[in-house]
């Protein structure tokens, strides 16, 4: 697997709530929904209701960021110190002797 998808896949845990919580921020300025964040008015887009996607979004994506972020984070950190390992072994490797190169 490619080192950028693994970089990617580590990131998720943080990028998809974080996503999601901007997502509903503009939904709700998009569709010019009514109300605070304790007492929100139905929101209708035709004849769909967005309240809960927007209590979704707006409380607990940003609750899911307390807790992916250092899930991510120590992720991350994972794939750099195996990414780190990986081109130190490869340039470090002995060159193949006078044996090996000769058969």
């Amino acid at each position: 697997m490619p080192w950028l998808v693994r970089y990617l896949l580590a990131a998720a845990p943080t990028l998809v709530p974080l996503g999601g919580w901007q997502l509903a921020l503009w939904a709700y300025a998009f569709f010019g929904c009514q109300g605070g964040l304790k007492g929100l008015q139905p929101c209708f887009i035709g004849t769909f209701n967005l309240l809960p996607w927007l209590g979704l979004g707006l409380f607990w994506c940003q609750l899911l960021l307390w807790v992916l972020s250092p899930l991510s984070a120590g992720l991350l950190l994972s794939v750099a110190i195996r990414h780190f390992r990986a081109r130190r072994t490869r340039r470090t490797a002995c060159p193949p002797s006078f044996e090996e190169r000769a058969q």
